[in-house]
């Protein structure tokens, strides 16, 4: 059944891609950042390559112009998971007022094929780390 979904939801973004005009926003990392318990920082998990291969592929099939921009995002204090990972379904999550902040880079170049895959993912997860620390900077300030 989830799989069926997941092929549904990613037919229906290769579609809206080739009418063009529409913005996808994708955690590359599959939104599982986790505080360091014995720090206190929350740093940003390691993108998933496959991901952004799958995206990068919906952009080249959809023959339309596809841009591919970092975004970084200090919202984890907001509503954050358990410090814990557990077996069961569903995390207790309370809300907090806090700053959050969102910072959208420079576009990152797509070119090459899977040789370069490896390079599309490193640069696109630097450029995420360097908008995230600015933020953290700001937000301490």
């Amino acid at each position: 059944l989830k799989q069926k979904q997941n092929l549904l939801a990613m037919n229906g973004m290769l579609r809206s891609m080739k009418e063009g005009g529409c913005a996808l926003w994708v955690a590359p990392s599959g939104g599982r950042d986790r505080r360091n318990v014995e720090t206190g920082e929350v740093p940003i998990a390691d993108f998933d390559s496959k991901t952004l291969d799958m995206f990068r592929l919906m952009g080249n099939k959809s023959k339309v112009p596809t841009h591919y921009f970092p975004l970084a995002m200090v919202t984890y204090d907001l509503c954050p998971p358990p410090d814990t990972i557990s077996a069961g379904v569903g995390e207790e999550r309370n809300v907090r007022f806090v700053p959050v902040g969102i910072a959208c880079g420079k576009e990152v170049e797509s070119v090459g094929g899977l040789e370069l895959r490896k390079e599309f993912c490193h640069n696109a997860q630097s450029a995420t780390q360097e908008g995230y620390e600015a933020l953290l900077e700001k937000l301490n300030q």
